[in-house]
């Protein structure tokens, strides 16, 4: 079994700070065994990457993608540059701004797996998203909230990215060209979210929604042990990104005998900014 996560890398402070900390996860829980990590992203941003990742060199999408700057982390996945990733047996493709845990070792997906979103909160936003399903002649299950981190057969999760695009840009040419609407409603901002939600529901016949395993919130007491993935949202309690990144937990001693996940995530942390010093300069 040979398994990879995915990742895009952005040249910018934040997101470089963030991706030492999922580097950080990644050796400290000898990943490595069996899962490779596969950065995508320009030339600068992978000069910064460690020699043990995969380093694929992929320019951000031009065009309309210009505003809308999310779509690089599906888009990597789908890319011709990254044929080679259905080599693999499974891919978890997530954002730079998480963590693996040691439970990530032992943990294998019955099904598709995605962590849970937030972004259909209302009546209409299902309804826009089954009706432009309908529009294209695909299947949508009534499925909603996918979250933003996928693990499944690789194959099939270059499939869901490659879709994702089309409708994608769809969505910003067509449904938010003159009106980006309005949060939590219908809006351009998360046109992502809905574009990966209509092509799981039309490709992938399991879906697992797993949020306790893919996407567990850094902020938790729990014990790491039973949450293999780890995404920082948008939040200023520990473990928060922005206090991080912001230089707020340079001074704390983290709780090395404890296992809750935001101790976890702070050690990670200070660890990462030991081992990459030059990006927190």
């Amino acid at each position: 079994m040979n398994r990879a996560v995915v990742v895009y890398l952005d040249y910018t402070r934040g997101l470089l700070q963030q991706f030492a900390c999922l580097y950080r996860s990644y050796q400290y829980i000898g990943a490595n065994k069996d899962t490779d990590l596969v950065v995508f992203g320009p030339k600068k941003s992978l000069e910064l990457v460690p020699d043990d990742c995969i380093k694929i060199e992929l320019e951000p999408l031009e065009g309309i993608w210009k505003t809308y700057r999310f779509m690089n982390s599906i888009y990597c996945v789908a890319s011709k540059e990254a044929d080679f990733l259905t080599s693999y047996d499974y891919i978890l493709r997530t954002d730079v701004d998480t963590f693996l845990t040691p439970s990530w070792n032992d943990y294998i997906p019955a099904y598709y797996t995605v962590g849970r979103g937030a972004y259909a909160n209302s009546d209409l936003v299902r309804t826009n998203l089954k009706q432009i399903s309908q529009r294209f002649n695909l299947r949508h299950q009534g499925i909603h909230n996918i979250g933003s981190t996928h693990y499944g057969n690789a194959s099939l999760v270059r499939e869901v990215c490659k879709l994702s695009v089309d409708i994608a840009k769809y969505l910003l040419e067509e449904e938010f060209s003159e009106n980006e609407g309005q949060w939590p409603g219908w809006f351009r901002g998360v046109s992502s979210m809905y574009s990966t939600e209509i092509a799981v529901n039309h490709l992938v016949d399991m879906i697992d929604i797993k949020p306790e395993m893919l996407d567990y919130d850094s902020t938790s007491i729990n014990s790491i042990s039973l949450h293999p993935h780890i995404h920082c949202w948008h939040t200023n309690n520990l473990f928060s990104k922005f206090k991080y990144g912001d230089g707020e937990y340079d001074q704390l001693q983290p709780n090395l005998a404890s296992n809750e996940v935001r101790h976890y995530c702070l050690k990670m942390g200070l660890d990462a900014k030991r081992m990459f010093p030059n990006l927190f300069v």
